[in-house]
């Protein structure tokens, strides 16, 4: 298993983030600040520990805001802080500087550059959307793509991690409106970050982002694959509008003709292969998504299904295709596997269309 992203934010790191701080401001406490630190973060999670150096920050650094912001955008300003280093500083804008929005929203622009803001700017938008905003609309013209990114991820309805916004669950056309900006941008980075969005609004307002994605769709500058990432959720639902936007069939004609899982056993860290032939009954050829879901077994022995791409593929009339697929059974960062009976379903656009199970016989790995 990998190391827990919380223990890289360790003794090395803090020392290595005291240094630029006395760097910058020479009345900074190195010793008091790391030695703090060191002893209050180990028992914390991820988000605790950034969320505590910053608030270390505000109280080692001069009372006045402004002047201990400039201190701490300074410090971003150095190649040895860019990335996981920076999180404290961006954190010291989200959680101290709601008072001063105009310069908190100026030093996020260059702060993200070093890390991005999206966390940080959530409570401007909660508690000074306009002025929000109006600094987005400015950064999806900067030269710099980690500030263009900035206005799409930040206004994420449901951004991983982030607090909720109530005002960007209400309206999506806060976020729409920058979207519409940026659907050229010539960053990959920025671009992904666009389909995630649509991703997002789509849970709440599906036939708005179908809507958004059938008018890009005839745009020839929209790049097909930011389509298609925008509306993978609801291809997995089987949303009749999504799966004709890519040029799916909609309410396919196929038998499942065997679907099978080996093994019907497993441990904790082995695979299982899931084996399946389709078999067309349609007269004309069709465009399949082809998804396999695994109602996982948690805790309390209840069960949440997960959708996993399988495959697309064309099948013309009466024609048969056998499909295999292996999945590795294996601990994630947001996942947990429990002992005891996974059902698996066989999905075609969206529908189940035959099912199995395999039994995880421990949650351990070997």
């Amino acid at each position: 298993m990998a190391e827990p992203l919380k223990n890289q934010f360790d003794r090395a790191l803090l020392e290595r983030l005291a240094r630029r701080l006395h760097d910058v401001h020479p009345e900074f406490d190195e010793s008091r600040f790391v030695d703090t630190l060191a002893e209050a973060l180990p028992p914390l999670e991820l988000k605790d520990r950034i969320n505590r150096v910053a608030d270390e920050l505000r109280a080692a650094l001069p009372d006045d805001y402004p002047t201990a912001l400039a201190i701490v955008v300074d410090a971003a300003v150095d190649p040895d802080i860019e990335g996981f280093p920076a999180w404290p500083l961006c954190s010291f804008v989200e959680r101290h500087g709601l008072d001063h929005p105009a310069a908190s929203l100026a030093a996020m622009e260059s702060l993200t550059r070093s890390f991005s803001c999206e966390f940080a700017i959530r409570p401007y938008l909660e508690h000074h959307l306009e002025a929000a905003r109006a600094s987005m609309r400015r950064w999806t013209a900067s030269p710099d793509e980690a500030v263009r990114r900035l206005p799409s991820e930040g206004t994420r309805p449901h951004l991983p991690w982030g607090p909720k916004v109530d005002a960007l669950l209400a309206d999506p056309g806060i976020g729409i409106e920058l979207l519409e900006l940026l659907r050229h941008d010539p960053s990959e980075t920025v671009r992904r970050s666009v389909a995630n969005h649509l991703n997002d609004i789509a849970r709440n307002h599906p036939d708005l982002v179908v809507e958004i994605c059938t008018r890009w769709r005839s745009d020839p500058a929209i790049e097909p694959s930011m389509i298609r990432h925008a509306l993978r959720s609801l291809v997995k639902k089987g949303h009749p509008g999504a799966l004709a936007v890519l040029g799916f069939t909609t309410s396919p004609e196929v038998d499942v003709s065997s679907f099978s899982i080996d093994p019907s056993a497993l441990w904790l860290g082995d695979s299982i292969t899931l084996t399946t032939t389709l078999v067309s009954t349609a007269s004309t050829s069709q465009r399949l998504v082809v998804d396999f879901v695994v109602h996982h077994v948690g805790a309390s022995g209840t069960t949440t299904p997960k959708v996993f791409k399988w495959t697309t593929l064309d099948l013309g009339p009466g024609e048969s295709v056998t499909l295999r697929k292996r999945r590795k059974i294996a601990t994630a960062s947001t996942r947990r596997y429990h002992a005891g009976a996974h059902r698996v379903e066989l999905q075609v656009a969206g529908e189940a269309r035959a099912e199995g199970a395999f039994e995880l016989l421990d949650s351990s790995p070997r």
